[in-house]
């Protein structure tokens, strides 16, 4: 399940709008989220699992529909809200990602999948205290909801609540390598170097 956003200026990447405007927050978001997508599209992770994109405010943004993909509706109050309802939906093990983590590579998902098939629960944690991917494999529904619930959302402290709740309702439970994302302005230099790098790895593949 990837959560994202309706790329509309001035209601994603917030937190960068100050320093670089919306219009360039929102071509961001844009290009992170479509590459995020493009690497669920991978056919080994498409063999593996089947890919839903959740969307918000609603599906019908025509970003949303250039993808082969289910569209699905986020519902909820809050972010914990929303993803609560994405698990609820489902009555198979699952992993839900955002799309702004740069690292969060096909490899990674595949190695989560792989996680998961042992682990009750797995969760990626990011830098800033966040986390850029959750999975659930252990399929008690009142156990998994309390995952969600009470946590401080936009907070340094998410992934640590989030990971108290794993202790007290699963038995077995993994932590995956760390992630990180995009929200400041230090982050797009990040992003911009490794994309760079990455590009010349390409480069030097295919030669």
């Amino acid at each position: 399940m990837i959560f994202c956003k309706s790329p509309i200026p001035g209601t994603v990447k917030t937190r960068l709008i100050p320093s670089v405007g919306e219009d360039a927050a929102c071509k961001l978001h844009i290009e992170l989220a479509t590459r995020q997508i493009k690497d669920c599209l991978n056919p080994v992770i498409l063999a593996s699992a089947d890919v839903e994109l959740w969307c918000t405010p609603d599906t019908n943004a025509e970003f949303f529909q250039q993808f082969d993909l289910p569209l699905k509706l986020q519902k909820g109050d809050d972010l914990g809200d929303r993803m609560s309802h994405a698990f609820e939906s489902l009555n198979v093990p699952g992993i839900l990602i955002g799309i702004d983590c740069p690292n969060l590579s096909a490899a990674y998902i595949l190695n989560a999948i792989e996680k998961l098939g042992t682990h009750d629960a797995i969760i990626g944690p990011a830098e800033d205290g966040g986390y850029g991917l959750i999975g659930l494999g252990n399929m008690n529904a009142v156990s998994n909801k309390k995952v969600f619930e009470n946590i401080p959302w936009s907070t340094d402290s998410v992934c640590a609540d989030t990971c108290t709740v794993f202790n007290q309702v699963y038995k077995n439970w993994s932590l995956l390598p760390l992630l990180w994302d995009v929200d400041r302005e230090e982050d797009i230099i990040r992003y911009e170097h490794e994309m760079l790098d990455q590009l010349k790895i390409d480069q030097a593949l295919s030669a």
